[in-house]
């Protein structure tokens, strides 16, 4: 535990006189730092009691992801020896808690909100998804060459600057630091050295708050430092960029990991169908590992990551999707509930809007953006969405019925969200 991470096999060390310990009065996690880390969904939780209080009758253990506000029980130590096996639900900051019984009696009572775990850990146990979008170099007057760097990471627990750039020059150059620690803003410029020319490849990694990295490199981007007669942007990915070859940023997956992948999205729609986000989203991202050009697992892992109220990472999610494939209705129409819990309503009626472009009669897009209407405050605007909600597939009736109750209540719903919550 050097690194402050457990993988797998390791323990938890929890130094705790439990029985006839004082009771804490706030659930209050110590700073980030401070607390051990678990890259492992399944892990081991060693515990202390006083000599005089074995043996033990039962050790329960109880857990909680939201900072005390509900405990969970986890149930109770198979032998009453330590340590305990504890297998997490989901990614986070978890608190620990233990209540022991012997013949004297319980160690506690058991957890309530104002509750202090016997120990905090950070669960991280699925790895962040990185994409590196084809460079774009730029020839700039007086013989600037300009690499322009666009990166795509997806994760619930990302570091405050989680991103580091590096490049080396081919045949056999070694690795050489860009840029470290940048945020994630999916850019950035690279003004080329003037020594350096030939070709280069060039490496994303994503860093999260468990310790984990992601890595993904381009294949050769070639550079130049001549004087071009104008700015015009080169994509590294096209035939006619300049000198450069095979330069897709991704490798094709073999047959047997884009099977994998497809087998690991049907089962995290078993998951959704069950409200496990948190798995569907573990399942999700492995898919996204075999296989980052599947914008099916890229739609389903914003729709999960929607669910557990992460919308920042699942509209990262949805729009590298809808990179894939511009009109996909379900990328579009999921990306537009994202935004509108993102209170980003111009930008939702946009989505809206390119579905019904492609689909005029598609009812329940039209249905939607009469919502995202309301939500801005723009009931004309919403009359008109319903309206045509309502009229344009007269068989497709519960679409219908919900948009006419939508306009015979037209001015009690704007007044009720005139204040534009999120749904």
């Amino acid at each position: 535990m050097d690194d402050g991470n457990m993988r797998h096999g390791c323990l938890i060390l929890l130094s705790w006189v439990l029985l006839g310990s004082p009771p804490a009065t706030e659930a209050a996690p110590p700073a980030h730092h401070l607390i051990p880390r678990a890259q492992t969904q399944q892990f081991e939780i060693a515990y202390q009691v006083n000599e005089e209080a074995v043996p033990l009758r039962a050790v329960e253990l109880w857990y909680t992801f939201d900072k005390g506000q509900s405990w969970h029980n986890y149930g109770r130590d198979e032998d009453n020896i330590s340590p305990m096996s504890f297998t997490a639900a989901q990614d986070g900051l978890c608190g620990l808690y233990f209540v022991l019984h012997n013949e004297a009696g319980v160690s506690g009572p058991r957890p309530t909100p104002d509750t202090q775990p016997h120990l905090w850990v950070f669960i991280d146990y699925t790895l962040p998804i990185a994409q590196l979008h084809p460079p774009q170099v730029i020839q700039r007057p007086g013989g600037r060459t300009v690499v322009q760097l666009r990166w795509t990471a997806i994760d619930a627990h990302l570091t405050t600057r989680p991103i580091d750039l590096a490049y080396r020059g081919l045949p056999d150059g070694a690795w050489m630091d860009l840029r470290e620690h940048l945020p994630n803003s999916g850019r950035y410029d690279w003004n080329i050295p003037a020594e350096l020319s030939g070709e280069v490849m060039i490496r994303l990694t994503v860093h999260d708050r468990g310790g984990h990295q992601a890595r993904t490199v381009t294949s050769a981007v070639a550079v130049r430092t001549g004087t071009p007669a104008d700015d015009k942007a080169v994509d590294a990915d096209n035939e006619g960029a300049v000198g450069a070859k095979d330069s897709a940023p991704h490798r094709v997956p073999t047959v047997k990991e884009a099977q994998r992948a497809r087998k690991l999205l049907r089962k995290s729609r078993w998951h959704q169908l069950r409200d496990e986000h948190e798995l569907a989203a573990a399942r999700l991202r492995e898919a996204l590992t075999l296989d980052p050009q599947l914008p099916d697992a890229l739609v389903q892992l914003g729709m999960s990551m929607y669910a557990l109220g992460e919308y920042a990472a699942a509209a990262k999610a949805q729009e590298l999707a809808l990179q894939q494939v511009p009109a996909d209705r379900e990328a579009l129409e999921a990306l537009a509930k994202t935004l509108v819990a993102l209170k980003r309503y111009d930008a939702a009626e946009a989505k809206l809007l390119t579905i019904v472009e492609h689909r005029p009669h598609d009812v329940e897009a039209w249905l939607h953006l009469g919502d995202v209407a309301i939500y801005r405050g723009d009931e004309v605007g919403a009359r008109g969405y319903y309206t045509n909600a309502a009229t344009l597939r007269p068989k497709a009736t519960d679409v219908v019925a919900r948009a006419q109750a939508r306009l015979d209540d037209l001015s009690a719903l704007s007044r009720r969200y005139r204040q534009a919550p999120a749904p």
